[in-house]
């Protein structure tokens, strides 16, 4: 009790009692609503203001809406992706990485259209745009941040393949939230310098705390940032909502909960791999939806899934290695 007193907590914010010869002890911790709307606030200048972010590119906006026509066959949409070299190549590579488990080694897109799928093919569409769009310069905390998302990416097609297998829509969806799920975060690191500039003068003029800029800065409100890039570029429901909510699966409603929770899934392995996130701070509706009942089961299963990962990433090096 002392020890709440000396965070600042008052009395009232702490309950021990004695139910059913347990001892309980309830916490509630009073949430500073100006923050929240200091942190709204800025999120809504920060996006409004990223018009430095293009479109997403005509060409993948082209082929999505193939993809989506009806009328479209699968030759016709293959031969727009082909008219793009550098599409096709890092196509191609995503397809052929062991997070498909195709049969057979795929060489053209014709081939890759019929195994994956029109939904996969789309969905890989996005991360390859959104890849192109934000990668820019690349410096040391972007690189890490990209390197996050392929193991997290990577997580989520598995944790669906595994755990989910009948659920084949949500195996396409899961591989590209879990990619671009920290886009906010990836977007902030990218900003430009000037409109970090204007950004501090809005905090000054606001009379909003320069603390709350830093926790932005230092990833806080990301996922409603790339949630609100990810609608501005017309992204699936699915994906804005594998976005917005990897962080607060609780907040999800029922349309998209199985993606929202398979990303939150994959990122919590990230992070319990590094000791980010302990078992007590896991989800339990998440950890029941997928079946984890002790820590020891999910321990198992992140050293399995990242063993995995490893074995993936090293494949794909030599595979690059044989290419030069």
């Amino acid at each position: 009790v002392l020890m709440l007193k000396k965070m600042g907590l008052e009395e009232e914010c702490f309950d021990i009692r004695v139910e059913s010869g347990e001892t309980v002890a309830r916490i509630n911790v009073p949430v500073n609503a100006t923050k929240i709307e200091s942190l709204s606030s800025l999120t809504d200048e920060i996006v409004r203001r990223i018009t430095s972010l293009p479109q997403f590119p005509e060409n993948i906006l082209t082929i999505q809406r193939l993809i989506g026509d009806p009328k479209s066959e699968m030759i016709e949409i293959a031969r727009h992706i082909s008219t793009d070299p550098a599409m096709t190549a890092d196509l191609l590579k995503l397809v052929n990485s062991a997070q498909f488990m195709l049969p057979r080694r795929v060489d053209n897109i014709v081939d890759a259209v019929k195994l994956v799928g029109l939904r996969g093919i789309k969905n890989l569409l996005f991360s390859y745009g959104s890849q192109k769009i934000l990668a820019g310069e690349r410096g040391m905390d972007q690189k890490a941040l990209w390197d996050h998302s392929y193991r997290c990416a990577y997580y989520a097609y598995n944790l669906a393949k595994n755990f989910k297998s009948s659920n084949r829509p949500l195996q396409d969806d899961a591989y590209v939230g879990g990619m671009l799920h920290d886009m906010g975060k990836i977007i902030f690191s990218a900003i430009h310098p000037e409109l970090l500039t204007h950004i501090r003068s809005f905090c000054r003029s606001k009379g909003i705390e320069e603390q709350t800029f830093e926790d932005l800065a230092g990833g806080m409100n990301h996922a409603e940032i790339g949630a609100r890039v990810a609608e501005k570029w017309n992204f699936p429901e699915a994906l804005v909502a594998a976005i917005r909510f990897h962080h607060e699966p609780a907040l999800m409603t029922t349309d998209h909960k199985d993606v929202a929770f398979t990303v939150y899934l994959a990122n919590a392995f990230c992070e319990y791999e590094t000791g980010g996130m302990t078992w007590d701070q896991l989800d339990n509706l998440v950890l029941q939806d997928y079946g984890f009942q002790s820590e020891k089961q999910f321990a198992k299963t992140v050293e399995q899934f990242g063993e995995g990962f490893r074995m993936e990433s090293i494949k794909q090096r030599e595979a690059a290695g044989k290419m030069h």
